[in-house]
């Protein structure tokens, strides 16, 4: 195939379930996006099962999914949230065995996907925001834009008239004080 990946073309013929550029795609980011997952996860295995995962979704939903920025940024995005849920599961099954209640985090969680609606409950959304509005004016801003409206750090640093390595300082700022000050939240949303 001699497309750009990130030409609409090759978009439009993922959608239409070309195997060939579906492959294409697969060798052209496997590596890339599994050395990005390794980062953040700190294990080879969990990993390459993350990108697969993230790949098989892909493939599943081709036809509804919706690229607003580039093929690059949504699949990075998408192995990102892919860690991001599975980290919290973990985190979420270790609080758990760590109380003595590994059975119960089965049958109460697992068993239970009404229990995982609790994150979108609206009393836990006014407290993120009222986290990301405690954020420095600048750090805020950037994160609201990059996390929230999805820009990239290139598109951010443009917007705004800064340096990428800014926008990447920035977000790293954000990031450390919301984990810092939401961390309770999640043990709060697990426990009956």
């Amino acid at each position: 195939m001699s497309l750009d990946i990130n030409s609409k073309d090759f978009v439009a013929y993922l959608r239409g379930g070309s195997e060939e550029a579906f492959t294409e795609l697969y060798n052209h980011y496997n590596l890339h996006l599994c050395s990005y997952a390794y980062r953040i996860l700190n294990d080879n295995g969990e990993a390459r099962e993350t990108v697969h995962l993230t790949f098989c979704k892909f493939w599943d939903n081709r036809k509804s999914i919706d690229i607003n920025e580039s093929l690059n940024s949504y699949l990075y995005k998408s192995v990102y949230n892919n860690c991001i849920s599975l980290l919290r599961k973990k985190k979420q099954y270790a609080k758990y065995v760590e109380l003595g209640l590994g059975d119960l985090h089965f049958n109460r969680i697992v068993q239970n996907p009404h229990a995982e609606l609790k994150m979108i409950d609206s009393e836990n959304r006014k407290i993120i925001l009222s986290a990301i509005n405690e954020l420095p004016e600048k750090c805020r801003e950037i994160f609201i834009k990059c996390k929230i409206n999805g820009l990239t750090y290139p598109k951010v640093a443009e917007d705004l008239n800064i340096s990428v390595k800014t926008v990447e300082t920035q977000m790293s700022i954000a990031l450390r004080r919301l984990r810092k000050k939401l961390d309770w939240l999640l043990i709060l949303l697990i426990l009956p």
